[in-house]
């Protein structure tokens, strides 16, 4: 009797749900013999019948005692399929009333165990000491993922037994592009954020024995929700719409340079990221939520950005290029950017977002993103499957401090370890792939080099406006101090000089038009 018990729930566990022909077929056992214990099973509530007749069929059903975990995995509201772990293993297996797109990495004829969490989900956990926090007293890193409300995306998870809680369906959201400028918004450079922050500083100070975030990555964020009227900035973990990044002098590792492997604090990080991605925005008109600055009491700044997978009740779909390339966060450092690029124009055909990309790689080296990375580039669906360039996010330069030590976070590719000083030919490398054709390319690159040497000055000079109001000054030397508008100066004049090294000027018949620059940069 307990014998053909167990060969029923082992089937279940393969096969979330199924007919008396299905069960006999797999597992060997006489019709009437499974028929009595399929009975037994569902008079002790570990198996459900549905249906009647021919068309009838068993699901299993979990209660908060069993040995394994199960995790009901919807997407979009609709149920994708059940994840299964415990003792070292974890299964995915798909609903059989979902007739939806694969998830990244787990096709629907795979029944086999897996050791450790599969990309696409782990990829979704935050990182390192955020993500010790949330298993204090948890036994599985996958136990995290019912915990967290507010994941990127439109992913969801909720446990097995509380299934019977959820109804199933297909959200219909706007198309993203018809809304996607309300949920963006609007921002210029600096903004200064004029607001009332009702979070404790505890948790802002990051000694709060909680994590206040669902959103994946490193750095210490808050879930949010800013109302711009009133003036007000609350935790919101369930409908947050916003994300702040408070100042931290404490993160000394959050960087590291490549060589030395040296550990420090980066002074006005927000003021940094809100650079470069209001220049993104405003300038390169790439896809940029809205962000902002706020001051803190230790007299820098936290970094406020509106999230762009959010409207309304709504949530986007969104896939990272670590979980397309179906490798675990903390790999999200050992591909390259070919290998992205690849990856991304698996699922990217949309001929705008493709030269959105393009323009992405080409800002990125202009500005040393050391930030760069798997994680750190996303694509989201908008409409029916179509996915575009994610809106950016994380976009930083460590450049302005650490000088050309550092460059991209990424290798172009496993045989050329550059990261970031491109010559022509490297950026046509990328187009390539891209799918854009090296006429067009040159002209991509050449407007977009153009743009960023022709007004990042004017961002260069709102920071020293900026500097007359508010105390930017950075440690240069042991013994001298230097403005944080003197350090985007060096570093602008230092990428001039390098597009001449790399002889990208001279292809793209610069030379003449920036000479003036490279004339003062040898007096």
């Amino acid at each position: 009797m307990q014998q053909t018990k167990q060969i029923l729930l082992e089937f279940f566990e393969t096969f979330p749900q199924a007919t008396t022909a299905k069960i006999v077929e797999h597992t060997g056992l006489v019709r009437r013999t499974a028929q009595k214990y399929l009975a037994l099973l569902v008079k002790e509530g570990t198996l459900e019948a549905i249906g009647a007749g021919r068309g009838r069929y068993y699901k299993r059903v979990y209660s908060s005692k069993e040995t394994l975990s199960h995790l009901a995995v919807f997407k979009n509201n609709l149920l994708v399929g059940k994840l299964s772990y415990g003792n070292g293993a974890y299964s995915f297996v798909y609903d059989a009333h979902y007739k939806g797109r694969e998830l990244v990495g787990i096709t629907k004829d795979t029944l086999t165990k897996v050791p450790v969490l599969y990309p696409v989900f782990e990829n979704l956990l935050p990182e390192y000491e955020r993500r010790d926090r949330l298993l204090s007293g948890l036994s599985d890193s996958a136990d995290i993922l019912s915990l967290l409300y507010n994941v990127q995306g439109d992913f969801k998870f909720i446990p097995y037994f509380e299934l019977y809680k959820y109804k199933s369906y297909i959200q219909e959201r706007p198309a993203w592009h018809t809304v996607k400028h309300k949920i963006l918004g609007e921002n210029t450079y600096p903004n200064l954020i004029d607001a009332k922050m009702l979070i404790n500083d505890e948790i802002l100070d990051e000694t709060s024995n909680k994590e206040h975030s669902s959103l994946s990555g490193y750095q210490h964020k808050i879930d949010i929700n800013f109302d711009l009227e009133k003036g007000i900035i609350q935790e919101s973990q369930r409908d947050a719409k916003y994300l702040i990044k408070p100042l931290n002098r404490t993160m000394t590792n959050y960087f590291v340079d490549k060589d030395k492997k040296q550990q420090q604090y980066y002074p006005f990080l927000a003021l940094n990221e809100h650079l470069f991605m209001s220049f993104a925005k405003n300038e390169l008109t790439l896809n940029t939520p809205y962000s902002g600055i706020i001051f803190s009491k230790e007299g820098d700044f936290h970094y406020i950005v509106k999230r762009y997978d959010r409207y309304e009740n709504y949530a986007y779909g969104q896939y990272d290029i670590a979980q397309l390339l179906n490798i675990p966060s903390n790999k999200k450092y050992t591909t390259d950017t070919l290998s992205l690029l690849k990856a991304f124009t698996t699922k990217v055909k949309d001929k705008e977002s493709l030269i959105d990309m393009f323009i992405f790689q080409i800002y990125s080296s202009l500005i040393q993103h050391s930030d760069f990375h798997a994680k750190n580039v996303s694509i989201l669906n908008v409409k029916k499957d179509k996915y575009i360039l994610a809106p950016l996010y994380d976009v930083i330069s460590i450049g302005v401090y650490n000088g050309e030590s550092s460059d991209l976070g990424l290798p172009l590719s496993k045989t050329s370890r550059k990261y970031g000083k491109y010559t022509l030919d490297d950026y046509l490398k990328m187009a390539d792939i891209l799918g854009i054709g090296k006429s067009k390319s040159k002209m991509i690159l050449k407007q977009t080099i153009e743009i960023y040497l022709d007004k990042f000055p004017l961002y260069i000079e709102k920071t020293i406006r900026f500097e007359k109001e508010h105390n930017l000054m950075v440690q240069d030397t042991r013994i001298s101090k230097k403005y944080f508008s003197s350090h985007l100066q060096s570093m602008y004049e230092r990428k001039i000089i390098q597009l001449k090294k790399q002889g990208v000027l001279q292809e793209l018949a610069l030379v003449e038009k920036y000479g003036g620059t490279l004339k003062r940069q040898k007096n």
